[in-house]
């Protein structure tokens, strides 16, 4: 009997070896999942503090833009922050810039010109006391930082919108701001937002500034424009050191009182020669001369009876037709109502309450009366106040434009530093009128001043770094 033995060659080895290739490639594939994860929690983190950044940023640009269109660029003393103006541009930028502008061009062009030592830090992410305008959002246990500042200065990047006479570029650079920041109406508005550990940081920049609400982007050119005759100026003083007008109207002026007097710049001299307190006094001695009274009659600054002036149509019913509104249009920019519905919206929309202690736009609708001590505008905020009615004007001072659609009746001492237009009339009244001529549109030597209720966002100009 045989035996047969079958010797098997042994195959554990491939197997293994089998296993092992195996189990290295699940190991790789697991760290390279795991360094997949890592790197998308990264960039998820990132993306995260980076929307933190951008939404803080958004914020500061929100309460830069919410300022400056209730009250301009001035609105407190820099020195004090008190409220009230003081000639210069508030929120100008972080503590070591100094609201340099070259400086600020650089950090907006991303070049590193100085060690940013107020501003928040990863290593030191708190917002520094000393910060312009420091912003604090909470949400949650979540903490951001923001803040914003305006740049008014020369080259700042809000370049010419229009080519009217006020957006001209007079030193060829490409914007229209003018020089060492005068023009108060307009700025660069620069806001920063960092993420809540401070890591990552955004900077926003707008454009703002003012719509044109006066024909032109000036104010009226006269003191006193009444389309009816005038008969208001029993006892009344102009003062006009600007140009050659007093009164302008479409009627006759027949009521001189023994006090009445308009004067005028003295002859030889021009607006340069003058400050603005000087241009604006209520001092008729000081720097201007007698040209019409009762005994001497009117003299070059009176014009009446102009049949121009009496042609323009009026309506007090159609606020939107020019064509209805040709009165209007000769002063402002804007129809009735577009500048009503602005008031509604950004300025002060009244019906028969009086605009005392109010600045900016205003729109009256219904007949009012301003009494001794009702001050409406200042000399730093004027007011434009259209009363779409009747207006008692016995006191003041009002600073600014005043339009009335219905009659102007004048009693007691009114003070007026600026214009009085009488659209419809019947004028009348035997108070002292004092009426000092200041272009609010700006003229002579002076910029023009921010307007509240034109403050408006520059189309266009929105950049995101």
């Amino acid at each position: 009997m045989k035996i047969k033995i079958f010797i098997y060659k042994q195959q554990g080895a491939v197997t293994l070896l089998t296993a092992l290739v195996l189990l290295i490639s699940i190991t790789l594939i697991s760290f390279i999942s795991a360094k997949t994860v890592l790197v998308e929690t990264q960039i998820s983190a990132d993306n995260y503090r980076t929307s933190q950044a951008t939404a803080a940023a958004s914020a500061a640009m929100d309460q830069a833009v919410a300022y400056f269109t209730a009250g301009g660029l001035d609105q407190h003393n820099n020195a004090t922050l008190a409220a009230g103006a003081d000639g210069l541009v508030d929120y100008i930028g972080p503590g070591p810039f100094g609201g340099n502008p070259a400086i600020l061009v650089n950090l907006i062009n991303g070049v590193s010109t100085v060690t940013a030592a107020s501003e928040p830090t990863a290593a030191n992410c708190t917002m520094p006391a000393t910060t312009t305008f420091p912003l604090t959002l909470t949400s949650g246990a979540q903490t951001t930082y923001a803040q914003f500042y305006f740049n008014n200065t020369d080259d700042n990047a809000c370049d010419c919108q229009s080519n009217t006479a006020e957006d001209i570029d007079g030193d060829g650079d490409g914007d229209c701001m003018g020089t060492l920041g005068t023009n108060m109406t307009r700025a660069l508005v620069i806001a920063k937002g960092w993420s809540d550990d401070c890591t990552s940081v955004r900077t926003i920049t707008q454009c703002v500034g003012t719509f044109n609400i006066f024909d032109s982007g000036k104010g009226p050119q006269e003191p006193f424009v009444s389309k009816a005759g005038v008969g208001v100026f029993g006892n009344a003083t102009i003062i006009n050191r600007y140009n050659n007008t007093s009164i302008w109207s479409g009627g006759a002026d027949s009521v001189h009182g023994a006090s009445y007097g308009t004067y005028l710049r003295p002859s030889g001299t021009t607006t340069a020669d003058y400050t603005p307190a000087q241009l604006d006094s209520a001092d008729q001695t000081a720097n201007a001369q007698l040209v019409s009274n009762r005994n001497a009659g009117n003299g070059i600054d009176v014009v009446t009876n102009d049949p121009t002036l009496a042609s323009k149509t009026t309506s007090t019913a159609n606020l939107t037709d020019p064509a209805q509104n040709q009165f209007f249009d000769l002063f402002f920019a804007q129809t009735k109502s577009e500048i009503k519905n602005a008031a509604a919206n950004d300025g002060q929309m009244l019906t028969g309450t009086s605009p005392a202690g109010l600045t900016g736009l205003i729109w009256e609708e219904g007949n009012v009366a301003l009494h001794n001590g009702d001050m409406v505008g200042s000399l730093t905020q004027p007011a434009v106040l259209i009363v779409n009615g009747d207006l008692d004007l016995t006191g003041g001072p009002i600073y600014g434009v005043i339009y009335v659609t219905g009659q102007l009746t004048i009693t007691g001492n009114p003070v007026v530093t600026g214009s009085v237009i009488s659209e419809n009339g019947p004028n009348s009244g035997a108070g002292t009128l004092t009426l000092v001529y200041k272009p609010w549109g700006g003229g002579g030597n002076q910029s023009p001043p921010f307007i509240t209720g034109t403050g408006t966002i520059i189309a266009g100009s929105w950049k995101d770094w």
